[in-house]
């Protein structure tokens, strides 16, 4: 499944599935450090890093010094990135559209609650390893 998205995202706006990811939360994230990132991404800190220098360099994202800790630094998505974005959400809407129409709204609505309560597991479970 992953690779179908990916052959579907990358011609339409250039990025794999893991990079969109990154890139969305720090669009809903303005001013997100490299530590809340890998706390919400659960990618580790190498490929992490890889991953933001890569949306640097397209020029998606930008990074600033923190203001109360010169140790760290803040992402924040530049205006090509928010249209790179919105671009991938209309995609996303018509590949889940496509794939979720051989279920009922009653099993999107029980799909939908069971991967949230998962994923709340997952989050809980990676903030305890640290």
């Amino acid at each position: 499944m992953i690779s179908r998205a990916n052959a579907a995202y990358r011609p339409a706006v250039g990025l794999d599935v893991r990079s969109l990811r990154v890139l969305r939360i720090i669009c809903d994230t303005p001013g997100i450090t490299a530590t809340t990132l890998k706390e919400l991404t659960l990618i580790e800190k190498t490929l992490l890093s890889k991953l933001v220098a890569d949306l640097i360099e397209r020029k998606l994202v930008r990074r600033s010094i923190h203001p109360d800790d010169a140790r760290h630094f803040q992402l924040w998505a530049t205006a090509a990135g928010k249209r790179t974005r919105a671009s991938s959400d209309e995609l996303g809407q018509v590949l889940e559209t496509e794939i979720l129409s051989v279920l009922s709204a009653e099993e999107r609505g029980q799909l939908n609650h069971i991967v949230d309560k998962l994923v709340d597991e997952f989050r809980r479970s990676g903030r305890e390893q640290g």
